[in-house]
Formats: C-alpha cells, structure tokens, sequence
C-alpha cells in the first residue's frame, strides 16, 4: 500500500524550524561540557561560561543542518541504534526489536515485577535470537543481577551485558554506554560480535542515543558519550524527553519546539568538535496526566508530538528519524495491546517497520508474553498492509464457474494450496467457538503467549557462540574489570 500519513502542512514545518531557532537563540541551551563550549564559542555562538549556557545564531544551526546534509549527499547516513524507538527503512518487512534496558523484568508465574537477573537476560537474548520477527538483540533488561542473586558491580553492567549479548545471539543490537572508558571495551566485544573490526564500524552495535533534559540542557555525562562516539566515528544519537505540561509548554506543538532545539543545539555541539560525525536524531515525548500526575508517552497527543518533530526532521531537513515506543499500560494485557496496537499502525502508516516489543509499565519492565503478543499485533497490521492484489483471473474465475452457484470452496485443492497464502493464521488468538468461559479462559491470548515463550526457551538447538570466540569474550570482560574498577 501506498503509506503517506502526514500530521502536518509545509508551513507548520517552518514555523516549527524557525521558532526552534528563536529558542536556541534566547533563552538558549545550558551545555554541560567544555569541549563544545570552547569550539561553539569559536564558531560565534555567545558562551556564558559561568552558566554553561550558549545563545545559538541562525547562521551555526543552518551550517550544521547543511553539513548532515552533505553527509546524507556523501553516502554518510549515520545507522540509527536504539532499542525503544522506531525509524524509517527501505526494508518493508517486520523489524522487530529486543532492547529497553527495562530495569524490571516481569515474572509470569509469580504475576509481579522484579529484578532482572542474569538468566532473565540470557533467557530474553535467547528468545529475540529464535523469533525471526526480531531483527536485532540489544539489552531488555539490564543486567543488575548475577545468577546466584548478587548485585553486578555497576560500571560493568553494560560490558557484561554485551558479553551475554554476543555470545547468545546472532543478531547484536543497541545497548547502554555511560561513559567514555567503557566504550573501547564495548567496541572489543562488537568486533567479536560482527568477525572483524572493519564489520563493526560499517554495522555497529553495542551503542546506544543519549537523552538531553527538556527543557533544553545537554548534561556532561551525555555530551562525554556523544563526543567519545565521534571520535571513534560512530553514530551520535540525540533523544530528547519533552512532557506537555512540566518540560514543555502544554500545546502540543511546544514539544516539538523544545525537542527540535535540544536536538539541533547538541548536533551543533558535536559537530563545532567533531566536523565529520555522524550525528541523527529521534525523540520520546510525553504528556503529563494532570488528575494523576504521571507522564504518559502512548497518549494520541504524544504520538502526534513525536510524528510532529519527525516530519520536520524527514521532510524538511532530510534526515532520518526516530519515534518513541514507550508504552503506559503497567501490565501485559488489554490496555498494552490497544496502545500497542494503536501506536505500531501510525508507525507502519509512516513507513517505519522497526517495532520495540515486550515493553510494559512505561518503559521499565520487560515482558517476554507481551512481546509475543506485540508479535501477532504486527504481523495483523503488516497482513492488511499487503493490501489486495488483483492477479490470475482466469484462474479464478474458472474456479467459481466450476463451483458454481451455492457451491462451497473449501473442499476445493485450490483452497488446500492457497489458504495459508492469503489467508493469515494466527497462532495466539482464539478464533474458536465458545466452549463456556471458564473454558474459553484457558485460550487467552496471554496464557498461549508466555506458553509459547516457555517452549522457544526448553528448545535444544538455541543459540550460543563458539567456545574460542567465548574464551576471547571472557578475557575482554577480565580486562574490563580491572580497568573500569580498579581491581587488580
């Protein structure tokens, strides 16, 4: 089908553009690190170094948007790698992604959140690496528990977690970077993950975006991140957090605003320090609930906040773009389903086929049942999607004549061979007649689903990497220890 939903016209895309601008130019954005102060200075920007604030003229925000513009002309696409938004791709099929770093896990049998442990993660790894919807593995959980239930040191959480990554999935995707010291050990395990370091840097994994804080500050811990990916050449992503209503004015489009400033001063930033990086974009924006008082990210006006930003990224800059997948449903079940449900058909309405799945509770929990079910959801749209072809007439009409009136085609061998082609067939939901509802509640959607997720895992032929390559991992995650703690 044809896929061109557009939430806004040409002149709001400007209009949004040009009051980013006026923002970056008054009050501006609090920078958190003095490489970009000193470089942004250079280039004419005004500094208050004591504040750390930058007021931004026109000319520097539409020199950087011109030079990620040549670097698009160039063939210099930076690959967009984060596991909790959805960007455009060429690729029209399924693209389903296992990542988050959900610091709950959710435990189906004991129906409560907890703790990850390093099982859960191993497990997660496992089932993302045998559904062939899933096309990349980075962090669903973060790794806080080892397998005995004793806390992981904190600055090896995310050395480990690609370790595990790597050896339990062919499919490496997006995980954490906190800092500049763990990144080269990260970078070690990538190179394992993709056979050579060559293959790692055309197709990197193991890195993630970092957040600006809305409204409009560049924290040092973010800016250390992004800048350290530049110099290695990596793909440098900005994800703002605007709320409606606390960070952002409460009209919609105000998010858009703050977001695209955030976004454009930090791509500003890097590139005053680093000319060739390749830096993109995505946002998470959300609305704030006021009879509640919590910030919701699958609300209709934060999807249209998030599409809103895109549009100006996409249509008016030319860039690729990502959208948040956050959900606020606290369990899996109806609600999750319906924003699900909801939000993946405005992503595949806006040509963007790479879905985060088994996320619940706003983000903070990992659900292996749910993500079965944010599956089947996926594969509906993408059967609608289709749409109906018109093709072998003859065929079909000879069919009907032969059948002929108040005929039945299902003992026809074209039906034999053919149903499964057209017709989809779900594997979780109950298309049965009704047997009584005690009955009918052993078919729930939610029972097949974690049943399913039980059989992939007790399957003999998971997964797992050579024992030289292990053997290498190993050493890697040894040297990172003593690095990054200081053990001897």
């Amino acid at each position: 089908m044809n896929l061109n939903l557009q939430v806004l016209e040409d002149k709001d895309l400007e209009k949004i553009h040009d009051l980013s601008i006026k923002v970056l130019q008054e009050p501006g954005m609090k920078i958190m690190n003095e490489k970009m102060l000193d470089a942004l200075s250079k280039k004419g920007a005004r500094v208050d170094s004591g504040r750390q604030v930058v007021s931004f003229t026109p000319e520097i925000i539409d020199e950087t948007i011109e030079i990620i513009r040549d670097d698009y002309r160039e063939g210099r696409i930076p690959k967009y790698l984060n596991g909790v938004t959805s960007e455009k791709t060429k690729n029209p099929d399924i693209q389903a992604k296992f990542g988050g770093a959900c610091v709950q896990y959710f435990d189906w049998n004991e129906k409560k959140f907890r703790d990850p442990t390093e099982l859960d993660l191993i497990d997660m790894i496992r089932l993302g690496e045998a559904l062939p919807e899933v096309k990349t593995v980075g962090n669903p959980v973060v790794y806080l528990r080892d397998k005995n239930g004793n806390p992981i040191d904190p600055p090896m959480q995310r050395v480990k977690t690609a370790a595990l990554v790597v050896k339990y999935t062919t499919k490496s995707g997006p995980t954490e970077v906190w800092n500049a010291d763990e990144l080269e050990f990260l970078i070690e395990l990538g190179t394992i993950a993709k056979r050579s370091r060559e293959g790692y840097f055309k197709n990197p994994c193991f890195i993630t975006a970092k957040e600006t804080i809305a409204p409009l500050v560049l924290d040092d811990k973010s800016a250390e991140v992004l800048l350290a990916l530049a110099g290695k050449d990596l793909p440098c992503t900005i994800i703002p957090m605007p709320i409606s209503g606390v960070s952002s004015p409460v009209n919609l489009y105000s998010a858009s605003i703050i977001g695209n400033a955030e976004i454009l001063a930090a791509a500003a930033g890097i590139k005053a320090v680093y000319p060739g990086a390749k830096v993109i974009g995505g946002i998470i924006s959300g609305s704030m609930d006021m009879a509640t008082g919590t910030a919701n990210f699958a609300t209709p006006e934060a999807t249209l906040q998030d599409l809103g930003i895109a549009e100006v990224h996409e249509r008016l800059y030319g860039f690729n773009f990502g959208v948040g997948g956050y959900l606020d449903a606290k369990y899996p079940g109806v609600q999750n389903a319906i924003e699900k449900e909801f939000k993946y058909i405005l992503l595949a309405l806006t040509g963007r086929f790479t879905y985060p799945v088994g996320l619940t509770n706003w983000g903070k929990c990992f659900s292996p049942g749910q993500a079965m079910i944010d599956i089947q959801i996926i594969k509906n749209i993408h059967k609608f999607l289709e749409g109906m072809v018109i093709e072998d007439e003859e065929e079909v009409l000879s069919l009907i004549r032969k059948v002929g009136i108040a005929g039945s085609f299902l003992q026809e061998e074209h039906t034999l061979l053919n149903y499964k082609k057209y017709l989809m067939v779900p594997e979780l939901f109950d298309h049965s007649l009704s047997s009584g509802y005690e009955n009918d509640l052993k078919k729930d959607m939610l029972l097949k689903a974690n049943e399913k997720v039980v059989k992939i895992l007790s399957r003999a032929d998971l997964y797992e990497i050579d024992k030289d390559r292990a053997n290498q991992i190993d050493m890697i995650v040894e040297r990172a220890q003593k690095s990054l703690t200081g053990e001897k």
